[in-house]
């Protein structure tokens, strides 16, 4: 009796499964701007299929398939990470395993976003200058120069205060490149 020699592909009752094969890129687009402040690790995300993928065995995604991403901690440079979790197959999310990036093609944009309490540090540090000023300085001089140094002090904490928000612009390019094959169902 001969042995049966195992298949590297998955069986159904209709034959075989089809799919995407691991090393698959997919490159989607999002919807929406993504800001490093703004959304934070644990966020999904969505982006749409660019251009159809078609695989060997006649597998097929279309144009416009969601392929759902979450946003993982960044980079210690500061870059943006994300985890892969599924693509919509034939109506269904089916998890699959892969590596995403931003593409090279994208303008990550840089701004100082402050934390809050901005004008209220600088009007502080004014007022308590004026007084110190006043108290130290003794007279109208004294308390101009105290404010001067107080706006000047509450201008350094307000600063300090502030950080870096990265975000990608709506419709930005994210590539994924499946580390595992994605199997239709």
């Amino acid at each position: 009796m001969a042995a049966a020699i195992p298949s590297s592909a998955p069986v159904s009752a209709s034959g075989p499964a089809r799919g995407l094969a691991a090393g698959t890129s997919l490159s989607g687009k999002t919807n929406a701007a993504i800001c490093s402040l703004a959304n934070r690790p644990g966020d999904r995300i969505v982006a749409e299929l660019a251009v159809s993928v078609n695989g060997p065995d006649g597998a097929s995604l279309p144009a416009g398939t969601p392929i759902l991403v979450e946003m993982a901690p960044p980079a210690t440079d500061g870059s943006f990470v994300f985890r892969l979790r599924s693509v919509q197959v034939n109506g269904e999310l089916v998890p699959v395993q892969g590596a995403v990036r931003v593409g090279d093609d994208v303008a990550i944009t840089e701004r100082r976003v402050s934390k809050g309490g901005d004008k209220g540090k600088v009007i502080t540090g004014a007022i308590l200058g004026a007084i110190a000023g006043r108290v130290l300085g003794g007279g109208t001089r004294g308390t101009v120069i105290g404010a001067a140094g107080g706006a000047a002090a509450g201008t350094i904490a307000a600063a300090r205060n502030a950080q870096t928000e990265r975000c990608l612009p709506a419709g930005a390019t994210l590539i994924v490149t499946l580390s595992a094959p994605l199997i239709f169902p």
